[in-house]
C-alpha cells in the first residue's frame, strides 16, 4: 500500500517534467514519464489487490459510461483498420490503452485513499501546481520564444507562459484547475496559504495569455462565486478586469478573439476540417485516435509538416474530436459519461470544499475543451481523474 502511495505521487509529480522528457516509440507515438508512472502505479496496484484478494470498489454510475464509451472507442478504431495501415491502427490503440491507464488513477484513488487524507492529496497536487507555476515563470523570463522548437513539430509560442507543457492553452487549463481547488479551500478552511497559492496560480495563468484558458477561469469564478461565495465573485472578476486593462498583451489577445484573428480564424478552420469528417463517417466515425492519418488522407497538412505536427492527432475542440472519430454512437456515449462526471462532482457542492473546487474546474474544463483538445491531454487527464477519485473518497 506504501508503494502504491509512493507511485501515486510521482504519477501526480509527473506533471512538472510535463512534454520535456518524451521517448519516441514510432514515429506518430511517443511515451512520457506521465506514462511510465502510470503504468507502474497500475501494475503495483493490481498485484496488490490480487495477493489480498481485494474486492474493487468500482463505482457503476461512472464505470459503466466509462465502459460502454471505450468499447464504442476500440469498436471504431477496429471497424476503421480497412482505411488505415497496420501502423496507424497500432498509434491509435495506444492511446485508448493511455486513455484507459489514466482512468484508472481514479480507481486506484478510489480504493486506497482514505477520506482523512484527502486534504493532504489535495495540498500535494497544489503544492505540485506551484512549482509546475514558478517553472513557468522562470520560462517566461529566461526561454520566452520557442521558435527555436518550431523544426520539432512545437507552435513558437512568444513571450507566453507555456511552462513544461510548452503549449499555453494546456498551461492554461491546468492552471484553472488548481486554481479552482485552491480557492474552494481557502472558502471553507480559512487559511491564507491557500490565497497565496490562488495568487501564485492566478498570475501565471493570466501570463498563459491563452484566451481559452481565460474563458475557463471566468467560468470557473462564476460557479464559485454563484454557489458559496458572491463577493469572490465580485472580486476576481474586478481583477480579471484590471488584469486586462493593465496588461497590453492579454487585452489584445482578447479584442483579437472578438476580430476573428489568425488565430482564432484557424481554431474555426479545425473545427470546419472535424465537422466535415463527421458528415463523411457519421455512425461510428472514422476510429477513435486516428484522426492525424486521417486528416493526412483529406490533404489537410501542409507539404512542409506532412504529420501536422504534435497537434496534428487533434482537433480544436474535444467534443468534436469525439464526434469525427467514434460518431453519433460514440458522442453518446461520451456525453453520458460526462454527465456521470457531473453527478459525481456535484454531489455535496454546497457542503464540500472538494466537491465546489472539481465542479467549478470540471465547468471551467468543459469550457476550456471546446477550444482546445483538452479533455484528451494527458497531463489533464492524470489530474482531472485524481481528482474524481478523490471526490468518490470525500463524499461518499
Amino acid at each position: 500500500m506504501e508503494l502504491i502511495k509512493l507511485l501515486t505521487v510521482l504519477t501526480i509529480f509527473s506533471i512538472i517534467p510535463g512534454q520535456l522528457i518524451r521517448i519516441p516509440i514510432s514515429q506518430s507515438a511517443i511515451v512520457t514519464i506521465s506514462d511510465i508512472a502510470s503504468a507502474f502505479l497500475l501494475v503495483v496496484f493490481l498485484l496488490y489487490s490480487t495477493s489480498i484478494k481485494k474486492k474493487l470498489f468500482l463505482p457503476k454510475s461512472l464505470f459503466i459510461p466509462f465502459l460502454i464509451f471505450t468499447l464504442t472507442a476500440v469498436t471504431s478504431t477496429i471497424l476503421a483498420s480497412v482505411n488505415f495501415s497496420q501502423r496507424e491502427i497500432f498509434v491509435a490503440l495506444l492511446f485508448l490503452v493511455r486513455y484507459i491507464l489514466y482512468f484508472s488513477i481514479f480507481i486506484i484513488v478510489a480504493n486506497t485513499v482514505k477520506k482523512t487524507e484527502v486534504i493532504n492529496w489535495l495540498n500535494l497536487f497544489l503544492t505540485t501546481s506551484v512549482i509546475f507555476s514558478i517553472l513557468g515563470f522562470l520560462q517566461f523570463i529566461f526561454f520566452s520564444d520557442l521558435t527555436v522548437l518550431a523544426i520539432y513539430g512545437w507552435d513558437p509560442h512568444q513571450k507566453r507562459i507555456v511552462s513544461t507543457l510548452l503549449d499555453p492553452n494546456f498551461t492554461g487549463g491546468l492552471l484553472t484547475i488548481a486554481f479552482a481547488i485552491s480557492i474552494s479551500l481557502f472558502l471553507y478552511l480559512k487559511k491564507r496559504i491557500y490565497l497565496v497559492v490562488t495568487a501564485v496560480l492566478f498570475s501565471a495563468l493570466i501570463l498563459t495569455f491563452s484566451r481559452s484558458s481565460y474563458l475557463a477561469l471566468v467560468c470557473t469564478v462564476f460557479v464559485i462565486g454563484l454557489l458559496k461565495s458572491p463577493k469572490v465573485l465580485v472580486i476576481f472578476l474586478f481583477i480579471i478586469l484590471l488584469s486586462f486593462i493593465s496588461i497590453p498583451q492579454a487585452r489584445n489577445r482578447v479584442l483579437g478573439a472578438l476580430a476573428l484573428d489568425e488565430t482564432s480564424q484557424a481554431r474555426i478552420q479545425s473545427w470546419s476540417k472535424a465537422l466535415m469528417i463527421f458528415k463523411d463517417n457519421p455512425i461510428l466515425g472514422v476510429g477513435f485516435n486516428t484522426y492525424r492519418a486521417t486528416q493526412a488522407q483529406y490533404g489537410f497538412f501542409a507539404s512542409e509538416q506532412p504529420e501536422g505536427g504534435h497537434s496534428g492527432a487533434g482537433t480544436d475542440s474535444s467534443i468534436l474530436l469525439v464526434l469525427a472519430t467514434t460518431g453519433v454512437v460514440g458522442i453518446a456515449a461520451y456525453l453520458a459519461f460526462l454527465f456521470a462526471i457531473a453527478k459525481t462532482v456535484t454531489k455535496n457542492v454546497r457542503s464540500s470544499p472538494l466537491s465546489l473546487g472539481a465542479t467549478a474546474a470540471f465547468v471551467g474544463l468543459l469550457v476550456h475543451s471546446q477550444f482546445v483538445n483538452s479533455l484528451f491531454f494527458p497531463q489533464i487527464m492524470i489530474i482531472f481523474f485524481f481528482l474524481l477519485g478523490l471526490c468518490v473518497v470525500y463524499d461518499n
